[in-house]
């Protein structure tokens, strides 16, 4: 006849020390954070025009809005724009919106910071300036991003005659930083749940997980390497049959004609 072990029949009462989880619940919110920035865009609303430009349409009209504000010597050129901003921002949700408007604030708020020192040597006036128009630069591109998914600004590169290369690295650069980012998240996740006691080497934890997100990411680039070789996929992407010039793209260009002659007016 078995017996139990007596030390199996012993009642033991573990209590483990508390430690603080906070490294790693902040570490889950910095890796979820910047993969929300993006998977925010998911593309075409039907309040504003915008939402229903093509892609390289929306592209055209950023960049030369950034461009023209660059160059504007006339603070009410950027003012006006930064007002056109604000109005189609409006039409956002509040979750975009509020991305947004936060990257557009800090990217001037710190521009503010750097430029800080002009203001001690008697030129205010430079700091305000290039502040307002880093707040519009950031603004118009953090909402080119809420408003069309990435394959499409992808897509609009190509309409522009963007070298082949480069949209391949910008394309697969923003795919796998999501893949990378589940993996890192899934990894912080179980480490959470299997973390008992009191851990004080929690830093050790996160470089390896950060040498692991490595090592898949060498793996995983081998075996895109291969199944692109096998489909004859030769770094070439083909421009699909884009219709640029649609009634709310034609009605855009005309919106683009006037705020450039504006600016030579101004």
């Amino acid at each position: 006849m078995n017996t139990i072990p007596s030390w199996m029949t012993r009642q033991e009462n573990y209590i483990p020390e508390k430690d603080k989880d906070g490294f790693i619940n902040r570490s889950l919110l910095s890796v979820m954070s910047v993969m929300s920035r993006f998977r925010m865009s998911n593309g075409i609303g039907s309040q504003c025009t915008f939402f229903s430009l093509a892609a390289p349409t929306k592209l055209f009209m950023a960049l030369l809005m950034i461009v023209l504000a660059s160059c504007s010597r006339n603070m009410m050129f950027t003012y006006c724009l930064i007002a056109i901003l604000l109005v189609h921002m409006c039409f956002l949700g509040s979750g975009k919106l509020t991305r947004v408007f936060t990257a557009a604030l800090t990217a001037a708020g710190f521009s503010a910071l750097l430029l800080l020192p002009a203001v001690f040597l008697g030129s205010p006036h430079t700091m305000l300036t290039v502040s307002i128009k880093v707040f519009l630069s950031v603004g118009l591109l953090g909402f080119l991003a809420a408003t069309t998914p990435w394959n499409k600004v992808t897509e609009g590169f190509r309409f522009f005659f963007v070298p082949d290369i480069m949209i391949f690295t910008f394309d697969i650069t923003l795919k796998y930083i999501v893949i990378l980012g589940d993996i890192c998240v899934d990894m912080l996740n179980a480490l959470k749940l299997r973390s008992v006691g009191k851990n004080r080497e929690k830093g050790n934890s996160i470089s390896g997980i950060l040498g692991f997100a490595f090592l898949k990411s060498r793996h995983m680039a081998d075996e895109m390497s291969g199944a692109m070789a096998c489909r004859g996929f030769e770094g070439e992407y083909r421009r699909g049959n884009l219709k640029l010039l649609g009634p709310a793209d034609g009605l855009a260009l005309v919106f683009m004609a006037l705020v450039a002659g504006l600016f030579i007016y101004l």
